[in-house]
């Protein structure tokens, strides 16, 4: 018997502790629900399981996405079916304008309507948006195309009016145009003489290719590209922006720098575009600014007037001078050129962007006259197809493309495109039926039964877009449920390399508690083996 090493006693220890390090192995994986809590419970598995949570976190947001895609493509498809709406309702009233019992006035009161709709149209598509991202305007980054609209000459297009040309083609000059650099205003004598500085009246603005017909008296046709010889008419008053003319105005610099004329004088609002009426010997210091050395300027917003014989005018004298605006401000229009098709059917404006390509170049078919003879057909790339015509073009942005990432890798075939062309009224062809443009308004109605195929075309674009966003969007829900099957499948994979099995813990839990009762016995058991060696000594 020895007393100094108790090797029962040890080897109860160092079996108890083994069991108490199982106990609490049993423990953590019992309470946190987990088989692996650390590398060293299983290296191998700990790799594959988090390779596994990658896969399953990323499919998760990858699921989000597609679902982020989904209601991304339904707020544009929302949007296009309105726009498909106002195109429809454009459709009724150019099939309404079509009809000949309609006037040219009930034409522009529906040309008025459809005014509103393609301004709608644009407005939809400037302001459709999803996270910032504007869905029909298109790419504005992309490589820009243009819409070309080409019409008939208008009256401020023409550069070659009353030449031999016109002559020859038997043109009656219809306008007078004005073209001059500064602006005149137009105001009805019985209003201008009845107003003062308290009630202005309103003025026409005329401006550089502006039609001044109705303010003239009629004159004579020259050979060149000027009228001559009209005179205002004597209903009308007209003037033109001046320098404050100091031959013709005196001031009388009094207490207040209170301005005097002796000359009655007209002052020109440009934010109300109204004149006003100022009599001799009334206040002009409040559209006048003048310094101590009696300098003086007309006050911002205000401008003085005179009339168009070049005196200021008086409520004596207006301003109904012979040639003052015709020599050389004034300018001839004539009646818009037709051109026929091969059939000698006369063109209309809106057909005729049938007879250019994409890029806005002729292609030939076009005649000068009902005949369609060879020798009236205006050849391709000749440069006369612009004496009758004139192109006008509009950007057009590139397809938007927005790129969906709906994988757990960086494969690109974990990517799904949606490409939304520009539903702007340009880039659906539209614009060119805005009154600005061609238009539907003409006598006979040609030009709203050509608009019909022009809407049909853009009606067809809506559809074949919303189409193709209809796919995406059933595409993606496909994607969705296909992600979350991965996902569920993968959880099930990784559960069974990295949870508990509880009742095989349990039960492993319950042996070792057994085993580390039976170990704490025997090690007290073990304790008390020395104290026999007590009773040799006694």
């Amino acid at each position: 018997m020895v007393v100094q090493h108790n090797l029962q006693a040890m080897n109860a220890n160092r079996m108890l502790g083994i069991t108490q390090g199982a106990i609490s192995s049993n423990t953590e994986k019992l309470s946190s629900g987990y088989r692996i809590n650390r590398a060293a419970d299983d290296a191998a598995g700990l790799s594959i399981y988090e390779k596994m949570i990658k896969q399953i976190r990323g499919l998760d947001q990858a699921s989000a996405n597609a679902e982020d895609g989904i209601s991304c493509v339904q707020t544009a498809e929302g949007a296009l079916a309105e726009v498909q709406d106002m195109l429809q309702r454009m459709n009724e009233l150019v099939v309404q304008a079509a009809n000949g019992t309609n006037s040219v006035t009930d034409r522009q009161y529906i040309q008025d309507e459809i005014d509103q709709l393609i301004s709608e149209v644009d407005r939809v598509s400037q302001t459709t948006k999803f996270n910032e991202i504007y869905l029909l305007e298109g790419d504005p980054e992309g490589t820009v195309t243009y819409e070309y609209t080409i019409n008939y000459l208008t009256d401020d297009a023409l550069d070659h009016t009353l030449t031999s040309k016109v002559t020859n083609r038997d043109q009656n000059p219809v306008l007078v145009n004005y073209d001059g650099t500064d602006n005149v205003y137009f105001v009805k004598v019985a209003d201008v003489e009845g107003s003062n500085s308290s009630s202005p009246v309103s003025a026409d603005v005329v401006s550089k290719g502006s039609d001044v017909t109705k303010y003239l008296d009629g004159g004579t046709v020259s050979t060149s590209s000027v009228y001559s010889g009209f005179d205002i008419n004597d209903d009308y008053v007209a003037f033109k922006n001046t320098e404050i003319d100091k031959d013709s105005v005196t001031i009388n610099k009094t207490t207040g720098n209170l301005v005097d004329t002796t000359n009655d004088a007209y002052i020109f609002d440009t934010e109300t575009t109204e004149i006003i009426h100022i009599k001799a010997n009334e206040d002009l210091s409040p559209y006048i600014d003048m310094d101590t050395a009696g300098n003086y300027t007309m006050k911002a917003g205000y401008r003085m007037l005179k009339d168009v014989a070049g005196t200021l005018a008086k409520t004596t004298a207006h301003g109904k001078s012979a040639g003052t605006l015709g020599d050389p401000d004034f300018k001839g229009a004539v009646e818009t050129y037709k051109l026929y098709d091969k059939d000698g059917a006369l063109v209309s404006g809106v057909a005729l962007d049938k007879y250019f390509n994409e890029n806005g170049e002729y292609l030939g078919g076009l005649f000068t006259n009902d005949n369609a003879t060879v020798d009236s057909e205006i050849k391709t790339g000749s440069d006369d197809i612009y004496d009758y015509v004139s192109k006008n073009t509009e950007e057009v942005s590139a397809t938007l493309s927005f790129t969906l990432h709906v994988g757990a890798d960086s494969d690109r075939t974990n990517k799904i495109t949606a490409n939304i062309d520009s539903m702007s009224a340009a880039g659906l062809g539209v614009s060119k039926l805005r009154s600005t443009a061609v238009g539907i308004v003409d006598d006979s109605g040609d030009n709203a039964t050509d608009a019909i195929d022009i809407i049909a075309a853009a009606i067809q674009k809506v559809s074949t877009q919303r189409s193709s966003l209809g796919a995406v969007q059933n595409r993606l829900d496909h994607t969705i449920k296909n992600l979350d099957n991965i996902v569920e499948n993968t959880t099930a994979a990784e559960s069974a390399i990295r949870d508990t099995d509880m009742a095989e813990e349990m039960v492993a839990y319950s042996n070792n508690n057994v085993l580390q009762q039976a170990g704490q016995s025997m090690l007290a058991q073990a304790n008390q083996a020395n104290q026999g060696i007590l009773s040799l000594l006694q």
